[in-house]
């Protein structure tokens, strides 16, 4: 097996942006609700299956592949842990609005009331941002579950905000967002995004955006349940510190990848930086990821194989590779699962049927 490359695959969305993947990506012309693209995905879009699953560059589609042969493309000891799928997604977002205020369930309250195995933490590594964009993350102050409920009933989005740390975010960052905080990523963020392989939010604001919040926004059980997924409780100062890593994308060239993420993500999934020394190579170890080429160009190689890198280009990294090489002058980030050996995260409570159109 080799690594692919992944076609470009824009996609459509409710609120406005995508400029900046376009810049990076290329492909054909794109409209101004283009925010996203979903990266060697196998997750489908909520309720909109195929939406959201990519395809290699013959059309077929890279989850009927993996299934075809799991071992091969995630290897054994991913299988053996996690089944026959990749426990991961990965985005390029470009926001051109501030976003909802919302939030992504734990896997307890995915468990309970979706029928699946996952919740949706996620990560964000800012590839540019404004000079004043911001996010807002978790609550700052305790919120009382009627007055949650009645921020979320009169639309007040400046109430929600107030109460809400609003964080600095600035070229080079990584930002760990837990299952169930709220946020609400500002203006001019381009992040890549690693998250947990769902398409679950739970929406607190939707005033002025494309969608239809009082019939979308609570996953089909409507907000008396949806609002259990809350975390309410407020997070000190330095907890939301814990979650940011500054300038992670700046960090010296390696012979090894270089880690990215603050702890917090270690039981839902990885991404590494990958930028090889002058002259050297960066060492990959055998195993499914998504690559992402940032800058630069160079070659990545296997023990038979090279292939070209150029900034955008996307690969997805099958196991079967097995160990690989990077060298030249390209940075890029790989997005991988967790590590099979890695303490296992909270486990879901025992789900009953499912009852949403949502992957698990």
């Amino acid at each position: 097996m080799r690594p692919l490359r992944m076609p470009v695959a824009a996609m459509e969305h409710f609120y406005r942006g995508g400029a900046a993947i376009a810049d990076l990506r290329g492909g054909p012309p794109r409209c101004e609700r283009s925010p996203e693209e979903w990266l060697a995905s196998t997750t489908a879009r909520s309720g909109a299956e195929p939406d959201g699953l990519s395809r290699l560059e013959d059309g077929s589609l890279l989850r009927d592949a993996i299934i075809a042969d799991p071992a091969a493309w995630l290897g054994p000891a991913h299988v053996e842990r996690f089944g026959a799928q990749p426990e991961l997604l990965a985005k390029l977002l470009h926001a051109g609005e501030r976003l909802p205020v919302h939030l992504h369930p734990d896997r307890a309250f995915a468990g309970r009331h979706l029928g699946c195995a996952h919740g949706k933490t996620e990560a964000w590594a800012v590839l540019d941002a404004e000079e004043d964009t911001t996010v807002h993350l978790g609550f700052r102050v305790p919120v009382e579950r009627g007055e949650l409920a009645g921020l979320v009933e009169r639309q007040d989005t400046a109430g929600l905000l107030e109460r809400m740390h609003e964080v600095p975010l600035q070229t080079g960052d990584t930002v760990v967002v837990p299952a169930g905080v709220p946020h609400a990523l500002g203006t001019g963020a381009f992040v890549l995004e690693v998250q947990e392989p769902t398409d679950f939010s739970i929406l607190l604001d939707w005033r002025g955006y494309a969608l239809d919040g009082p019939g979308e926004g609570h996953l089909g059980l409507g907000f008396d349940v949806a609002l259990d997924a809350v975390g309410r409780t407020p997070l000190s100062s330095a907890e939301v510190e814990a979650l940011r890593v500054p300038a992670a994308l700046a960090a010296e060239p390696a012979g090894t990848p270089r880690p990215l993420l603050a702890p917090a993500a270690a039981p839902f999934f990885r991404a590494d930086l990958l930028r090889p020394p002058a002259g050297a190579e960066t060492g990959v170890p055998a195993g499914f990821g998504v690559l992402v080429v940032l800058e630069g160009s160079g070659a990545l190689r296997t023990a038979d194989t090279e292939l070209g890198l150029a900034r955008g280009d996307v690969l997805v990294l099958p196991h079967g590779a097995g160990p690989l090489r990077m060298s030249g002058a390209a940075t890029a980030v790989l997005c991988r699962p967790p590590d099979p050996a890695h303490e296992r995260a909270p486990e879901p409570a025992p789900a009953p049927a499912a009852e949403s159109g949502a992957p698990h």
